[in-house]
């Protein structure tokens, strides 16, 4: 029984499958933020900005803040993606409900793990293409009349959606490549230059919120961002994917719990499907850092 249970925690990586999985909670408490009476261009810059400059110090601490020259174009690169990702999820959460905005971006982690065996190599079960059905199913439920749905706010989403999807797949490599401290720390730094008018209008206008600013920027962009993708070098792609679908069921609740927001049940029956079908692509996915021995 030990012996199996051991396998099991060096099979699934336990300790990046937790941490992944508390970030992905943590994250389903930004649409409260984000719904404040604050610009979507405000909240990323400041976002970027905040998480960007804490990391970095956190770098200086550590004297560790070189990354190979041949690496930066890639950085700068998703540095641009993580801000119009950012920017259009946000302007998609202000058009229609949390739930739909989380049940079409959350398409963009599935698209990525069938994606990831031909774009980097990773082993992926046949029984993983199980969850796309329940996926399907449910984002259409999510999306029936009375959801909250609006043309504007699904067409966002869905460009966000496709972002995370290049996030994904590019920035694993380079996580790898750099480390994921520093891919965090120069990809929220770029995305922030580029969005630097914003944080000084952030800076005029919206100073009656940087207490939620600060919460956002340095904890739940910065530290987690950190975090996510430290952990992202130790586990394939699918499986971090199916992990992140835990912010979708966080956010729902929460916006039912604090924002009043009226989720109607085949609603919630759509996002269980959804989060279905990130579960299902994680158990038909192969993991290829650890081959297991018999026990025995």
């Amino acid at each position: 029984m030990w012996d199996m249970a051991y396998a099991l925690v060096m099979r699934r990586r336990l300790p990046p499958v937790l941490a992944i999985a508390s970030i992905a909670v943590a994250w389903g408490a930004i649409p409260l933020i984000v719904r404040e009476d604050i610009p979507a261009s405000q909240l990323v810059a400041t976002r970027v900005l905040f998480g960007g400059l804490a990391m970095f110090a956190v770098l200086a601490v550590r004297r560790d803040m070189s990354i190979p020259r041949a690496q930066i174009p890639r950085v700068v690169g998703l540095g641009a993606i993580l801000a119009a990702h950012w920017l259009t999820f946000f302007l998609a959460i202000k058009a229609t409900s949390v739930a739909v905005a989380l049940a079409i971006l959350y398409l963009g982690p599935m698209v990525a793990s069938f994606l990831a065996p031909r774009i980097l190599g990773e082993h992926f079960g046949r029984k993983a293409a199980l969850g796309l059905a329940p996926a399907v199913i449910g984002t259409m439920l999510v999306l029936s009349p009375g959801s909250g749905a609006t043309l504007r706010g699904i067409a966002l989403a869905g460009v966000s959606a496709a972002l995370v999807t290049t996030l994904l797949l590019v920035g694993k490599p380079a996580a790898e490549a750099v480390g994921g401290l520093k891919l965090a720390t120069y990809e929220m730094l770029a995305a922030a230059v580029l969005l630097f008018p914003w944080s000084v209008a952030a800076a005029r206008d919206s100073t009656h919120l940087w207490r939620e600013l600060l919460v956002l920027g340095v904890l739940l962009t910065g530290v987690a961002f950190a975090v996510y993708w430290v952990m992202m070098v130790e586990l394939p792609v699918s499986t971090t994917a199916v992990l992140m679908y835990l912010e979708p069921a966080s956010a729902a609740v929460l916006a039912a719990v604090v924002l009043g927001e009226r989720t109607p049940v085949f609603a919630w029956i759509g996002i269980f499907l959804v989060i279905l079908g990130g579960v299902t692509v994680a158990v038909g996915a192969d993991d290829p850092m650890v081959e297991l021995q018999p026990l025995g």
